[in-house]
């Protein structure tokens, strides 16, 4: 089992209330429910941030190939522009 640690910080009632119901959602105890949700929300994040950077490179790819500057590369490894250009 991995290394954990103990870390204090402060929660509303409602999550309190929800957290005392751990059992009822399937969990061990307290902490690996808390554990479970930071996962969960720390893969939200990374998926969101891994998204904006593929909408903002598609952006710029975008604009590359409406000005003719994407050059593609063919099997026989000739180079040749979108033939816009």
């Amino acid at each position: 089992m991995r290394k954990l640690t103990q870390k204090k910080f402060s929660i509303s009632l409602e999550q309190k209330r929800f957290l005392e119901n751990y059992r009822r959602w399937g969990y061990s105890d307290r902490s690996s429910i808390v554990r479970d949700a930071l996962n969960s929300f720390m893969k939200e994040l990374e998926s969101a941030e891994r998204k904006t950077l593929m909408k903002k490179k598609a952006q710029e790819l975008s604009s590359e190939y409406k000005e003719g500057r994407l050059t593609f590369f063919l099997k026989a490894g000739k180079r040749e522009t979108d033939g816009t250009g």
